[in-house]
């Protein structure tokens, strides 16, 4: 029971830093200066948003993982699906309590909430979908 729930936050973990340094070597640092950080929607851009689509392919990855057995479990679904984006969230208050505003405290529940259910919702699509619907559509007649 815990080698499969140990894989899918191994998938969510190395998901969450890999997007989660693309987004922060990449979009941040070339478009994040500081004029535009201090607007809301530049900040929406550059850093809400993008945690939300961090947060959703890191729970993607992780119920993907997850064996198709195991699934029936809502708890270790759960599990597997919330650990990683959990963790990454109490790490973002731990270490920069001092500096976080109104804002700073609440976007990144509001990010990783919103980035959890789309990451849940997009993997029940992908399970109530047919199989071959997607394989049928892409071949060539």
């Amino acid at each position: 029971m815990f080698l499969p729930l140990a894989l899918s936050w191994a998938a969510g973990a190395v998901v969450r830093l890999s997007v989660g340094y693309l987004v922060a070597h990449g979009l941040v640092r070339l478009l994040g200066t500081e004029a535009r950080l201090d607007h809301f929607a530049w900040r929406l851009g550059l850093l809400h948003v993008p945690a939300v689509l961090t947060t959703a392919l890191t729970v993607l990855a992780a119920v993907r993982v997850l064996p198709e057995e195991r699934r029936g479990s809502r708890a270790l679904y759960l599990s597997a699906a919330l650990a990683v984006p959990l963790v990454a969230l109490c790490y973002g208050y731990a270490t920069a309590w001092q500096v976080a505003g109104i804002e700073g405290a609440v976007m990144p529940v509001v990010a990783a909430a919103t980035g959890a259910a789309v990451g849940l919702g997009v993997d029940r699509l992908m399970e109530e979908g047919e199989p071959d619907a997607l394989a049928g559509s892409l071949t060539v007649k």
